[in-house]
């Protein structure tokens, strides 16, 4: 017989996981729809196309929805969900129970799939004949994000965490949850945590999860262009997009930093955190990717670099999520998230990923467009070819040395990360740093074009 909870507030609960059910469905629904749009030779048929639209439009409403209802759990304090006990508390001011949404590892989950949704609707109403195309990547990368928050079993195993979670099915193992009445002993949340419990964790999470969703804008041009055998219209479009969200997700990482220097007392501006590094790799090869497509457009050289660097960049996004919420970085981080049972998704959505580009460069690299004549050194593209290269080798440097958990998991390794590890990180990207600021004001000596 099974037990009658008193005081519990199921509903929003249970509407709240429909929306995160039918979120995942109709972004499923709308990749499928979008691809088969793509694929259509009949161009006087637009019903696959307006299926993906609409199936998209659901998708957004329903994380509206999924948003709205965790909010409300989270401000009228009913504790009787996992995620409003964990992280907030009677005490906590309006702000931070806003910054309390997104403290756990489903709220960062929710906030990404949120501004990516944004994203899609303005690229349905601006993208115009690139749409289907890159609509698809768009709706494909949906369709991970959504899985991530629903915490459902599928042939024994879990399928990401769902943010609706109620306590007493949490795992957490207490006599009180055998009784009907297990709420009235329930007084308040554990409360945040007093290192989170600053102004920046209100507007930096926002700004930096807006800064990653970005970043799949430009990538999925990148792919479309492939797809299409357009190898030249992405690029413009692209470019606008990428000054985005390399602009939106560099403000986000300093606005990270700063958090870290106030509350952590690092004693530095910037101390070479794991998570603090993850969060720049996509950031440096965009930047990259970002000179390397306008020395492109002008001169028709590096195509297959800059589409790379693209391509690379919204992997590397995907990477630096896996690195800060699979666990993986648990002992060598001080704010890296634990491990919700996500390991193998998080490795799938960036296997998958990682596998379309490979196969796309692979497939296209003998009609990429390449130029004959070669780039003359004294003009200002080649130098900015340079700067972008050693914007990689910057990003390679970070990417080798944080990653050494990831190697050691990976290869059953045991090698040690630097005895000094901020000094060598200090020298070498000081380094990279030094050579970049003289090329950046070297290169505004040099010709540009015939001027």
């Amino acid at each position: 017989m099974s037990t009658v909870f008193q005081g519990e507030h199921l509903l929003p609960g249970n509407l709240g996981q429909i929306f995160v059910i039918l979120s995942f469905g109709s972004a499923l629904l709308s990749a499928i729809s979008y691809y088969f749009a793509t694929t259509n030779t009949n161009k006087l048929d637009n019903s696959w196309l307006k299926m993906g639209r609409w199936a998209f439009y659901i998708n957004s409403f329903s994380i509206l929805g999924v948003g709205v209802l965790l909010f409300y759990i989270i401000y009228n304090h009913f504790f009787e969900y996992h995620y409003a006990w964990s992280y907030t508390s009677r005490s906590l001011p309006v702000y931070y129970l806003v910054s309390g949404f997104w403290n756990g590892q489903e709220g960062g989950f929710l906030l990404w799939t949120f501004w990516q949704a944004v994203l899609g609707n303005i690229l349905i109403w601006r993208a115009k004949s690139w749409e289907k195309p890159v609509m698809t990547v768009v709706a494909f990368s949906q369709v991970f994000l959504g899985s991530m928050l629903l915490g459902i079993e599928f042939f024994g195993a879990r399928i990401g965490s769902s943010p609706f979670l109620l306590l007493r099915n949490s795992g957490i193992e207490a006599p009180i949850f055998s009784r009907p009445d297990y709420l009235s002993f329930i007084k308040d949340g554990q409360g945040m945590n007093p290192l989170l419990q600053n102004y920046w964790m209100v507007i930096h999470p926002p700004t930096l999860f807006l800064g990653l969703a970005s970043v799949v804008v430009p990538f999925a041009y990148a792919i479309a262009g492939l797809w299409q055998k357009r190898y030249k219209e992405w690029v413009a479009p692209a470019i606008s997009y990428a000054l985005f969200a390399a602009m939106i997700l560099g403000t986000g990482v300093i606005m990270g930093s700063l958090w870290a220097y106030e509350s952590l007392n690092f004693g530095g501006f910037w101390a070479w955190d794991p998570v603090e590094n993850a969060s720049i790799f996509p950031w440096l090869t965009l930047l990259a990717g970002l000179h390397v497509l306008i020395v492109f457009k002008n001169t028709g050289h590096s195509y297959f670099t800059a589409t790379f660097l693209v391509l690379i960049s919204f992997v590397m996004v995907l990477y630096s999520s896996f690195l800060a919420r699979s666990g993986i970085l648990g002992e060598t981080s001080v704010h890296a998230f634990t491990d919700l049972g996500m390991f193998w998704q998080l490795v799938a959505y960036i296997l998958v990923f990682l596998a379309l580009s490979i196969y796309l460069l692979v497939i296209r690299f003998k009609e990429m467009p390449i130029t004959k004549k070669d780039e003359e050194t004294y003009s200002r593209e080649f130098w900015m070819f340079v700067g972008a290269i050693f914007l990689g080798l910057s990003c390679f440097h970070l990417l080798l040395v944080t990653s050494i958990p990831v190697w050691n998991a990976i290869f059953g390794t045991k090698v040690a990360p630097p005895a000094d590890l901020v000094g060598h990180y200090n020298i070498i990207q000081a380094s990279f740093a030094m050579v970049i600021t003289i090329l950046t004001g070297f290169s505004q000596f040099m010709k540009y074009k015939k001027n």
